[in-house]
């Protein structure tokens, strides 16, 4: 009897893509943290889960929590780490109001930088090493043109707390958006009412859809400045 040569046609089996991980131990916390406020800077606080920050890292969820005990204190992490690229003019200016005046800017420019830090700073309390290097740093400088530290302090929290709220105000209005389209959102909603009940704000339109820009944070900040100056 002849047997005809059988052919054995191979199974093919599925083949489960395995998430790449990371070695462990190769994480530190200041990359988890860094990964972190890049996370909320693009994305939003609403996006900073540790699932995401899991992702991003290519590590598993509970390995975060080897390097922060909390959301809370990640957050507490991340605004102290965003902080730190906070640069004043050098040298700064020997005035009080001046001093002021460029802690602000600065303080602004950092927050618009880290969208992120703004909304940290209205919801929960930030307290760490940074801050009190950062508060010794202005709090000598403003001795040195002649407020005392008791003064000096609340001077300083005056300006951050202006800084926080103006920016945490106009990122959605014209950091989200050009100002342009915010100005034409004042001139759109006036178009549906009768001008004649309005006829001092309707003769402000344009300078309303300036309330979120530079001219008004300049505005508000030297006003405060040259108050706790003086």
């Amino acid at each position: 009897m002849t047997y005809g040569t059988v052919y054995h046609t191979p199974v093919a089996r599925s083949v489960k893509h395995q998430a790449t991980r990371r070695r462990r131990g190769s994480l530190t916390r200041e990359q988890v943290v860094e990964a972190a406020l890049t996370l909320a800077d693009q994305s939003g606080l609403d996006a900073l889960t540790m699932p995401n920050l899991a992702g991003r890292l290519e590590c598993g969820v509970m390995t975060i929590y080897g390097y922060v005990d909390s959301k809370e204190d990640l957050l507490d992490a991340i605004a102290q780490r965003g902080l730190r690229d906070l640069r004043l003019p050098q040298p700064l200016p020997s005035d009080l109001a001046g001093i002021l005046v460029s802690w602000g800017r600065g303080l602004r420019t950092t927050l618009i930088e880290h969208p992120s830090l703004p909304v940290i700073f209205l919801t929960q309390a930030v307290v760490g090493p940074g801050i009190f290097r950062g508060v010794e740093a202005l709090l000598g400088r403003l001795n040195e043109a002649g407020m005392p530290p008791s003064a000096g302090v609340h001077a300083i929290y005056a300006v951050l707390t202006y800084a926080t709220g103006f920016v945490a105000w106009e990122i959605p209005r014209t950091r989200r958006q050009p100002q342009a389209a915010y100005v034409a959102s004042w001139r759109r909603e006036f178009a549906g009412l009768t001008p004649a009940e309005f006829p001092l704000a309707g003769r402000v339109l344009d300078e309303l859809g300036q309330v979120a820009g530079d001219e008004q944070f300049e505005l508000g900040l030297t006003a405060l400045a040259r108050g706790l100056a003086i």
